[in-house]
């Protein structure tokens, strides 16, 4: 059993759990960034629509991030799990994991809805609160293939100092540019 055993650990293939100890490490740092910043800046892009503020971002890339994380903790216990059923040829291991494997494949389909509902509920929320999407042509944001910019006036679209202020299109930056605004 025992010499069974040693051949079954030294049969693991070390790159294979170096990859697994790296995905959870990033596991771990992905949901303490989460915690301490990116949730934050999430909750207000959803709220965004129903703001006061002159100028709002919508971040198509940011709602992803909770179901993303979501799948990369699955992905590393499916890798623990495969580890362990290589190490004790449990069939309990091989179970968990296929129901890991169905897990992550129901969360990819949740990331999906998610984005196109939030999508399509932001668009009409703003709209219906009385922003409109700066055009295309417009100097904020320029080049940001994940965001889009919008405002209740649209002569603050093609403004420079709001452009100076409104460089990445985090909530800082909203928040500087509904001050300075505030201020005019």
């Amino acid at each position: 059993m025992v010499d069974s055993f040693k051949l079954r650990l030294n049969s693991l293939d070390p790159t294979f759990i170096f990859s697994v100890v790296f995905t959870i490490l990033l596991s771990v740092g992905i949901t303490w960034l989460m915690i301490s910043y990116l949730f934050s800046e999430i909750i207000q892009g959803i709220l965004y629509p129903y703001s006061i503020y002159p100028i709002i971002v919508s971040s198509t890339a940011e709602i992803l991030m909770i179901p993303g994380s979501i799948v990369l903790w699955l992905g590393s216990f499916i890798g623990v799990f495969d580890i362990l059923s290589k190490l004790f040829k449990k069939p309990i291991y091989e179970k968990v994991k296929m129901k890991l494997g169905q897990a992550v494949g129901v969360m990819l389909v949740v990331s999906i809805v998610t984005l196109i509902t939030n999508y399509v509920t932001w668009q009409i929320a703003a709209r219906a609160n009385g922003y409109t999407q700066c055009a295309t042509g417009s100097k904020l944001l320029v080049g940001s293939k994940t965001s889009s910019v919008w405002s209740k006036e649209e002569y603050l679209c093609y403004d420079y100092d709001v452009d100076r202020l409104l460089p990445t299109g985090t909530h800082e930056q909203v928040l500087a540019v509904a001050e300075y605004l505030k201020k005019d």
